[in-house]
């Protein structure tokens, strides 16, 4: 049998909804429908998901501007366990590290950051919400109060050495101005890019620029980009 590659959340209700959509009429649901039962603000995240979907062998898009052809390959409900965010099956733990201890004298302060979750240097993946804490030390830290962590996931900012596998520290912020590194939410995703702000472009006049030659920006109007906090520092673990 064929190993079901995770779904995360998202991506599981929305192939739920085009089983239920099927199901119900006969025929698959049009972008339009999609983008209306779930609230999003634009296009963008129906073909992200529906792209996430048919690259991890659940459904299949045909090319050119067919409607209603959307083909589901794999149902959603066989692969329950395999959604993201279950408890994973039982490993044998892994030996412990070991580490040197410096002597308190030049060990150095550190604080307790929320690590809020995930983050993507790539396409936006689902967070923020996590209850977990990270240890960082306090040189790192401009105000304990406003500043959390995230975990990156991707190498879309790798040419800002922003790596698969850093932690971010990010300071809140509401505002950026053109260049900042920020993480910005897009339909309750977040992702972390340069942002830059343009007073006309057919495209939408905010940008999020990725940091890696081989990928493009992604383009979006104002009222689709929430702007959650600016980068600070980094915390990469060898």
């Amino acid at each position: 049998m064929k190993t079901a590659v995770p779904l995360t959340p998202k991506e599981k209700t929305t192939l739920e909804y085009i089983e239920s959509f099927i199901g119900d009429h006969g025929f698959s649901p049009t972008f339009t429908e999609i983008k209306d039962h779930f609230g999003y603000a634009s296009y963008n995240s129906v073909q992200r998901y529906l792209k996430q979907l048919e690259k991890k062998g659940y459904v299949h898009l045909p090319g050119g501007n067919q409607k209603r052809a959307i083909q589901v390959l794999q149902s959603s409900s066989s692969y329950k366990s395999n959604v993201i965010g279950l408890a994973p099956p039982t490993r044998s733990p892994k030996p412990a590290k070991r580490h040197f201890q410096p002597s308190e004298s030049f060990a150095p302060e550190t604080v307790s950051i929320p690590l809020l979750g995930d983050v993507a240097a790539g396409i936006p993946i689902e967070s923020i919400h996590s209850d977990e804490h990270v240890g960082v030390p306090l040189t790192l830290v401009k105000d304990v109060a406003s500043t959390f962590a995230l975990k990156v996931q991707g190498e879309s900012m790798i040419e800002d050495g922003i790596l698969d596998g850093d932690t971010v520290l990010v300071q809140s912020a509401s505002t950026a101005v053109n260049g900042e590194t920020v993480v910005a939410v897009v339909d309750s995703e977040a992702t972390i890019k340069r942002i830059f702000f343009h007073s006309s472009n057919p495209k939408g006049n905010i940008e999020l620029r990725p940091a890696n030659s081989s990928m493009q920006s992604m383009w979006f109007k104002g009222n689709e980009v929430e702007i959650k906090g600016k980068l600070t520092g980094l915390i990469r673990e060898f």
